[in-house]
């Protein structure tokens, strides 16, 4: 049974995340039923850091930001969530009763609010979701230590590069066209470099040939050299 505020499209892209993929029909047909759909306006605000947790989120379409406060009054952006992702989960199998992060909308936005406690609650029922949500959790882990890698490793261009590449991760063409979805200033916080440190990044890029910049859309003229730069390090 579908969700009275679920519409079959937001359903089955629920159902082919990494999160849900993993359930039986009927695990799944329950946490459907304390799901909700919400609309987020750009700049609105889902929860606020230290908030107590209450639900964990997929994210249909759009862009969400997790960000925290630094101590000089700064936000740090965490990570940015696109669509078929989700996120809050791993504070709850954490046991952590507050929200570590500031969540807000980059645009206009459409999540689907899960119950954390009823959805904690399917998990202790069965010990096989558990792995599977463990697993789920591991590829998670992963990815973000292969990020604080980036961040703290690399240069700005290679991590501007990187970026990029993430996004046109599903390309076939040698040359691909990024629509930036999200502000200029807002991927330098994710990148862990100033807004001034990834303009001077995206000009010697260009000035190498290897983008062209068009208002909100970054050219990448080729993606297999821009690769292999990136795997010889050589940005």
């Amino acid at each position: 049974m579908i969700h009275k505020d679920l519409n079959q499209k937001v359903v089955i892209a629920m159902r082919e995340s990494v999160m849900f993929a993993g359930m039986s029909d009927d695990q799944f047909s329950q946490v459907l039923q304390f799901s909700d759909l919400l609309h987020k306006q750009a700049d609105q605000i889902l929860f606020q850091q230290d908030m107590d947790l209450s639900h964990i989120y997929f994210v249909y379409d759009g862009a969400i930001k997790l960000g925290r406060s630094t101590i000089k009054g700064d936000e740090k952006i965490i990570e940015v969530v696109f669509p078929g992702n989700t996120f809050a989960e791993g504070v709850l199998f954490a046991g952590k009763p507050k929200y570590p992060v500031t969540a807000t909308a980059l645009k206009p936005s459409v999540v689907v609010s899960i119950h954390a406690q009823s959805f904690l609650k399917l998990l202790k029922s069965s010990a096989d979701l558990c792995i599977n949500m463990l697993g789920h959790l591991s590829v998670r882990l992963h990815w973000m230590v292969k990020e604080l890698d980036k961040q703290t490793l690399h240069n700005a261009a290679f991590r501007v590069v990187d970026y990029f590449l993430t996004q046109a991760r599903d390309a076939v063409k040698d040359e691909y066209t990024l629509k930036l979805t999200v502000t200029k200033r807002d991927i330098a916080s994710r990148l862990s470099i100033k807004p001034e440190t990834f303009s001077r990044a995206l000009k010697s890029l260009e000035n190498k040939g290897l983008i062209e910049i068009e208002e909100k859309k970054i050219i990448l003229k080729n993606l297999p050299q821009l690769r292999s730069l990136l795997n010889s390090e050589a940005l």
